[in-house]
């Protein structure tokens, strides 16, 4: 007889596991380019739907000036700004009986995470893939003046993609002709990420395979890299041309870019963070309700917007109006996007 869930249910030990589970499971949240510290963990855990973050501004593009003898120099100041970040709760219920297989496994406890884990880091990669959306105006035409970080947008596409040119694919000399948009701060990109449409990793790879080098990370894990960025793909990249054909997103994150906190789940507990277990042994029915309370903020900017329900949705946090820019310009991001038909 297969083990039932209800067997193997301890409330502490998997809100424990799962923790464990999200923190080193390979993907674009564990990729170096998101930081999660105690602090924004406690931005999460506090009350509301948005939280302020202060910070100082950048000083370092102040020119020098002349020594005048018995002239005092012309103070300048650091200057300070405030960037917004919204919160976010979203819930998921796994019922008994999609997990069957799992149940029956030699060891079903770490697989029923593993499973749970990377269901999580799926949906904060569609999460924030999602207010990459927002950030740069995704759904808007070529070359529009539109998007928070639309300074940092490449545009190569056509809404009537269907038979798309070479100057609407992407290429090895578009993805550095996007990456000189960061200025001064092109080198800070290296040891982050790229994510992309599997359709635009293929079309890399065949026309530029040896910009592709494969990293180590464990005796059981190989990432592949490209120019040095980790790959990461999501079929979730490409919308539909409003004429014809298809519109590819791609992202390029340097380290550090985006800030991950979450506030700590409970077991069994009603709370707007908590990893319970309910069974109704009438009906044979058993449920796990994963429900979480985070934020993901990319440094630098600002959420504008206001949440029609508790907290901003996918399609919200798409919407470029819910967004601006609170750094001084946009390349401060660290982040850019290039759009092609394929």
């Amino acid at each position: 007889m297969p083990t039932s869930i209800s067997d193997l249910w301890v409330p502490p030990v998997w809100v424990k596991g799962l923790a464990e589970q999200v923190r080193v499971l390979p993907g674009i949240m564990n990729s170096g380019i998101a930081v999660r510290n105690t602090e924004f963990d406690g931005f999460a855990s506090g009350g509301g739907t948005v939280i302020t973050l202060p910070y100082f501004r950048d000083i370092t593009d102040q020119a020098d000036a002349i020594q005048v003898e018995n002239t005092a120099p012309t103070k300048q100041v650091i200057g300070s700004g405030k960037q917004y970040a919204t919160i976010l709760n979203r819930e998921t219920a796994n019922n008994a009986n999609a997990l069957a297989a799992a149940v029956s496994g030699e060891n079903p406890v770490d697989e029923i995470l593993a499973q749970l884990a990377t269901r999580r880091l799926k949906q904060l990669q569609t999460t924030l893939l999602n207010i990459m959306r927002g950030l740069f105006a995704n759904a808007s035409a070529p070359n529009a003046a539109s998007g928070a970080l639309q300074a940092n947008r490449s545009d190569y596409f056509l809404e009537a993609g269907a038979s798309p040119a070479a100057g609407q694919l992407i290429d090895s000399t578009k993805v550095i002709t996007s990456l000189a948009k960061l200025g001064d701060l092109r080198d800070t990109v290296q040891g982050g990420a790229i994510l992309m449409h599997p359709n635009i990793e293929a079309a890399l790879l065949v026309a530029d395979a040896t910009s592709f080098k494969e990293l180590s990370i464990n005796p059981g894990l190989v990432l592949r890299t490209y120019k040095g960025l980790k790959v990461f793909t999501s079929q979730l990249l490409v919308r539909a041309g409003t004429t014809s054909g298809f519109v590819y997103d791609t992202y390029i994150f340097a380290p550090g870019t985006v800030a991950w906190g979450e506030k700590p789940q409970v077991g069994d507990k009603v709370d707007s963070a908590a990893l319970s277990f309910w069974e109704d042994k009438d009906l044979n029915v058993s449920n796990i309700y994963d429900l979480t309370r985070f934020l993901l903020h990319v440094n630098g900017t600002k959420w504008t917007g206001t949440p029609a329900g508790q907290s901003a949705t996918n399609a919200e946090l798409a919407t470029f109006g819910n967004w601006g820019l609170d750094y001084a310009t946009a390349d401060r991001v660290g982040i850019i996007a290039i759009r092609s038909n394929g």
